[in-house]
């Protein structure tokens, strides 16, 4: 790790002397989706039973809060002390306070299992979340633990804010985008974009870059879409990478936008360009399995996380940063 006082200018080089500077396994249980807190000083992991939580100040974990009674599937940071999280069986969603290791509130209104959690970006009050009943809800931790927003879109929607948290987006059926307008809503999308595919690729996961002028589509197969938010063109299909099992992946853009991150089934994570659609570098990794989610911490200088059989911290080696 590195002080805070350590710029790092992103760039290929940059990537390039990325190394795992920390690896945590202090659990068998499967890795399901990791979170950074709104100043990326904090880390947390869903991991069936239990949530995994670490200090990226300097590196450190902290001791696991135990989840045994409901498990625990999506996660989400709400405050610097408290996060979000779903259970593997119902559709409810619920607020902990991280250093008590205590419930806080429960939310209702889900018919079915949660699909993701996102909070409203520089917003600690409200969040939005998906589920497999096909219906979006807005919710506002002022109120009761029920929603004060709903769209229902009729198949299982994957959701993304852009940066400044007045847009978002809805991707439904891995093939089409619709734009909502945060302060209208229930009005419907403002944009209904269509997206020519020229693959069967299952979408699993949709961010929008930093500079809110793409969105990223992480899929089960092996083509991660860089497209526009404007027009849905496909601006590029990145492809090098190997996914022969059909992983669920979870790839992550920079800070910059300039660049793409994906894990590979040949113990490689793959950055590309986003400029040229290239392979900028690979990043060695241990298992044959790919890191099935990589994340680019984009509010705390040049950091990166990648789930696994472990959790692994990059950053830049000592050399390069001096």
């Amino acid at each position: 790790m590195y002080d805070d006082k350590d710029l790092i200018t992103i760039n290929a080089a940059a990537f390039q002397s990325l190394c795992a500077s920390k690896r945590f396994n202090e659990t068998s249980n499967r890795l399901i989706e990791s979170a950074y807190s709104d100043d990326g000083k904090g880390l947390i992991v869903s991991a069936e039973d239990v949530i995994l939580v670490y200090n990226l100040r300097d590196g450190s974990k902290a001791k696991p809060i135990e989840c045994k009674k409901y498990g625990v599937e999506r996660v989400e940071y709400l405050t610097h002390d408290t996060c979000l999280h779903s259970d593997p069986n119902s559709g409810i969603i619920r607020s902990l306070n991280i250093p008590k290791k205590s419930y806080v509130k429960y939310y209702h209104g889900h018919k079915d299992k949660i699909k993701a959690i996102r909070r409203l970006p520089n917003q600690n009050e409200r969040f939005m979340s998906s589920s497999l009943d096909g219906t979006i809800r807005l919710f506002d931790i002022k109120c009761h633990g029920e929603n004060i927003g709903f769209v229902h879109m009729g198949s299982t929607p994957l959701i993304a804010f852009d940066p400044d948290g007045i847009l978002f987006a809805v991707a439904t059926k891995s093939q089409s985008i619709k734009l909502f307008d945060i302060r209208s809503f229930d009005l419907g999308p403002f944009l209904n974009l269509k997206i020519e595919k020229e693959d069967d690729d299952e979408w699993t996961d949709i961010e929008f870059s930093p500079c809110g002028k793409f969105i990223l589509v992480s899929t089960k197969n092996e083509g991660v879409k860089w497209i526009d938010s404007h027009t849905g063109k496909v601006e590029h299909n990145f492809r090098q990478h190997k996914n022969p099992n059909n992983v669920p992946l979870r790839a992550s853009v920079s800070d910059d936008s300039g660049f793409v991150m994906v894990g590979s089934a040949d113990r490689q994570i793959y950055v590309y360009s986003t400029e040229t659609g290239d392979v900028t570098c690979k990043l060695p990794t241990l298992y044959p399995e790919p890191s099935h989610v990589v994340a680019f911490n984009n509010h705390h200088q040049f950091l990166m996380t990648s789930l696994g059989r472990e959790v692994v911290l990059w950053a830049p080696h000592e050399e390069y940063v001096n």
